[in-house]
C-alpha cells in the first residue's frame, strides 16, 4: 500500500512583483539627468544607493556561520536559512513561555515607541521580538522574505523553514498595523526601501487569505506568542539546563564584570541605605528617655545590629564568590574554546594539504 504523501507547501501569499524604487514616488522626488537633447529626464537610479529596492539573492549577506565557521552565503542557501530561520532556542522551553509573555500578538511599533522602547537590532530569529529593559530587539524584514519564487525554491521544501518564516511575516503583520507604524519601520531601516502603505495593505490582505491568524497552525510555535522578557528567559535557561547554561543563559548580555555586577546587584544598596536608615533611627532612639530604659527596645537594637552586621559580610561574601566562580568559568571555557579552534584548524590545514 502506498504511503499518504503530504501535501507540498506553498508560500503563505500569491506572486506579485516589485516596483522599482522611481515608480513609488511623485515626479518632483525622483532623481533627474540630462538627457541626449539636453532635456531633463528621470534617472534611473535613486541619489542614495541604500534606497535601492534589492532582489532576493541580493538581500542576502555575503557571509554566515556560527563561532569560527564561516561560509559564502550564496554558495549554500540552504544552510544559511537553517541558521537564519532557527528557532529551535525558545522551542524547547515552549511548555515554558507563558512565564516570559502572554499568548498574545505583539503590539503596534508605535505602541512601543509611546511606551518608551528602544530598537535594537539583531540578525537572529530566536532573538526576534525579545524584550530588555527598555529595549526592543527586531530582526529586520529581508527581500527574500517578500519573493515567491525565493519561497517555492529555498523555504517549502521543509516544514520548519516554511513555519517559522511564515511566522516571521506575521510579526510583522503585527508590528505594521497603520502608516505611522509603517513609517517608524522605515525610520529603522526595518523593511525593503519599495514598501509603501498600498502594497503593504494589499501584502497582508494576501497573507491573510493564506494564514489562520486565529488557529496559528501554520506558523512555528514560538508565534503563540507575541513578544517576550528576556530576561524571564534567561532565568528559564539558567533554571532548566543549569548544568549547561547556568553562567550564560539563553543571552549572555555582559562584556564587563562592572556591568554584570552593577545589573545584578544594584538592589544590595538600596538594601544598605534602609540598614543605615533603621540604624540611626535606633542610635536616636537610644537616647530618648521613653526608649533608653525598654529592655525590649535595647534587645531589638542588639538584634538588628549583630543581624545587620551578619548581612552585610555575608553579601559581601556572596558576591566574591559569584566572581570568581564566574572568573573561573569564563577562563576555562577561553581556554577550551582556544584549544579546540586550534585543533579545527590544524586539521582543515592538514585535510587541505592531503587531501
Amino acid at each position: 500500500m502506498a504511503e499518504k504523501q503530504e501535501p507540498r507547501l506553498e508560500p503563505p501569499f500569491s506572486e506579485r512583483p516589485i516596483p522599482p524604487p522611481w515608480a513609488l514616488r511623485s515626479p518632483s522626488t525622483v532623481p533627474h539627468a540630462p538627457g541626449p537633447n539636453g532635456d531633463s529626464q528621470p534617472h534611473p537610479l535613486l541619489e542614495d544607493p541604500t534606497s535601492m529596492p534589492l532582489n532576493a539573492m541580493e538581500s542576502l549577506p555575503t557571509i554566515s556561520g556560527k563561532g569560527s565557521e564561516c561560509f559564502l552565503v550564496d554558495r549554500d542557501i540552504e544552510k544559511f536559512l537553517k541558521w537564519d530561520l532557527d528557532l529551535s532556542r525558545l522551542n524547547r522551553i515552549h511548555d515554558l513561555l507563558w512565564m516570559a509573555g502572554r499568548p498574545l500578538r505583539a503590539r503596534p511599533l508605535h505602541r512601543y515607541k509611546m511606551m518608551g522602547f528602544d530598537v535594537v537590532y539583531t540578525q537572529q530569529m530566536d532573538l526576534h521580538l525579545l524584550q530588555f529593559s527598555n529595549r526592543l530587539l527586531l530582526k529586520a524584514l529581508p527581500e527574500y522574505m517578500l519573493d515567491y519564487d525565493f519561497w517555492e525554491k529555498h523555504i517549502c521544501g521543509s516544514p520548519e523553514l516554511h513555519a517559522s518564516a511564515a511566522g516571521f511575516l506575521l510579526s510583522y503583520v503585527w508590528l505594521i498595523c497603520s502608516p505611522i507604524d509603517l513609517k517608524l519601520a522605515h525610520d529603522h531601516c526595518l523593511l525593503p526601501s519599495f514598501m509603501t502603505w498600498h502594497w503593504w495593505k494589499e501584502f497582508v490582505d494576501d497573507l491573510y487569505s493564506h494564514i489562520d491568524v486565529n488557529s496559528l497552525d501554520q506558523v512555528n510555535k514560538r508565534y503563540h506568542f507575541g513578544d517576550l522578557r528576556l530576561g524571564r528567559i534567561n532565568s528559564i535557561y539558567r533554571t532548566r539546563f543549569m548544568f549547561t547554561h547556568f553562567v550564560r543563559g539563553y543571552l549572555y548580555g555582559y562584556n564587563r564584570y562592572v556591568v554584570f555586577f552593577q545589573r545584578n546587584f544594584s538592589w544590595i544598596l538600596i538594601v544598605f541605605v534602609f540598614f543605615s536608615l533603621v540604624l540611626s533611627a535606633m542610635q536616636v532612639g537610644a537616647g530618648l528617655p521613653p526608649l533608653q530604659d525598654s529592655v525590649y527596645f535595647r534587645r531589638a537594637t542588639y538584634g538588628f545590629v549583630v543581624f545587620s552586621m551578619i548581612s552585610v559580610a555575608a553579601i559581601l561574601g556572596l558576591v566574591g564568590f559569584i566572581f570568581v566562580i564566574i572568573f573561573l568559568f569564563n577562563m576555562v571555557a577561553a581556554i577550551s574554546h582556544d584549544k579546540k579552534e586550534r585543533r579545527e584548524r590544524k586539521k582543515k590545514s592538514q585535510q587541505k594539504k592531503h587531501p
